[in-house]
């Protein structure tokens, strides 16, 4: 990890920025945990996620659970993302359909994972927002995740998995940027997502003209629709405009991170990755001042504009606002609460700080030994 950031982390001069947890690091990022061998004979390079997959099929797919039929069992996340860690979930979508009530499926196919004993620690949060079950496999020890007709979750976890592969740098920055949130708290269920987080990250990339605007991804391919909102995107690398940078070196692209959130006026913009530039907040109040691209959105307002939670301005109580890449009445980061907002604005600044003076200590040094 950067200087900066084991600067940042192990500072004593703010107690604000303390965490009681050892600190990741980076190296951390591609270890990969052994697998106990209990009651299966596991490989130990058995992939995670497609013993999970087959795991939930055989207990659920075939289980007659409240006369309800499921179609498809997808995986999506970090460990789709490529964007993993040690210890991260492994997360899965059920695409069902049914006549019986959401809760009352979601129930049983709990009961059905703690009757196998497979999955240990089984939570149904029936009541969140996007309502899942939490479990733990018994033989490996990860948690799982398991989310429900929740589909556009795939399609994002796959367009990230492009995204790393059209420059080399993405992954390590993002992967950086995400090990020094957690470190300082920034990431948990009060503040951002590991996946608002990445999107932090890649908005800078498309700013310094690393990566392009996801509209320009989706404009060469057959729509893809979930709900409303097109989830399709270009596979081809050649098709893309972009200003690579070649020079930008990973710790400039964090060096910029820093900067451009410490002064971005979140009062008066929107982060907004499917346009590649920031839309102004009071727009999404006037809809007709939106620009054109986001016509999906303008659709989309006039279909609900009674239903103010479901518009993007009605999303948080908060100030800070992130689009996300698809579904453009989803605010990403909504649920960062001020405290963790601010935490992140302090955290910009003193790391803008750490920098400045580091450059001005190096053109000082650079200076003295030209005389």
């Amino acid at each position: 990890m950067d200087n900066q950031c084991i600067q940042f982390q192990h500072s004593t001069k703010n107690k604000l920025f303390n965490t009681k947890k050892r600190p990741l690091q980076y190296e951390e990022c591609y270890k990969h945990k052994k697998i106990k061998s209990q009651e299966i004979n596991y490989k130990s390079d058995v992939d995670i996620v497609t013993l999970f997959k087959l795991e939930l099929e055989r207990i659920l797919i075939n289980s007659n659970v409240l006369n309800t039929t499921i179609t498809d069992i997808l995986p999506y996340g970090s460990r789709i993302s490529g964007l993993n860690i040690t210890d991260s979930d492994v997360d899965f979508n059920i695409s069902y359909v049914s006549k019986t009530p959401a809760k009352k499926v979601i129930k049983s196919f709990a009961n059905k994972l703690r009757q196998s004993q497979v999955f240990i620690k089984v939570f149904p949060l029936i009541c969140a927002k996007i309502p899942i079950i939490k479990c733990t496999h018994k033989n490996t020890g990860i948690n799982c995740d398991i989310s429900f007709n929740n589909i556009s979750a795939v399609h994002n976890s796959h367009l990230l998995n492009h995204i790393l592969s059209i420059d080399c740098r993405i992954k390590p920055v993002l992967m950086k940027l995400k090990i020094w949130a957690k470190n300082i708290g920034l990431i948990n269920t009060n503040g951002f997502s590991s996946y608002s987080f990445y999107w932090l990250g890649l908005f800078i990339m498309q700013v310094l003209g690393l990566l392009p605007a996801i509209r320009d991804l989706q404009k060469s391919v057959p729509e893809i629709l979930v709900d409303q909102w097109n989830c399709a995107f270009s596979k081809k690398l050649q098709e893309y405009i972009i200003n690579k940078q070649e020079t930008l070196s990973e710790s400039e692209i964090l060096n910029f991170f820093y900067k451009y959130y410490s002064n971005f006026d979140f009062n008066k913009f929107v982060i907004s990755p499917y346009t590649g530039y920031p839309l102004l907040k009071k727009d999404f109040e006037n809809i007709e001042q939106l620009p054109d691209e986001l016509w999906r959105y303008k659709q989309f307002h006039k279909e609900n504009k009674e239903c103010q939670k479901l518009l993007f301005l009605g999303s948080c109580q908060f100030k800070m606002y992130t689009q996300d890449p698809f579904q453009h009445n989803v605010n990403i980061t909504a649920r960062v609460t001020p405290k963790i907002f601010e935490k992140f604005i302090n955290a910009c600044v003193e790391l803008k700080t750490i920098q400045k003076a580091k450059n001005n200590t190096s053109l000082d040094l650079t200076l003295t030994s030209q005389r």
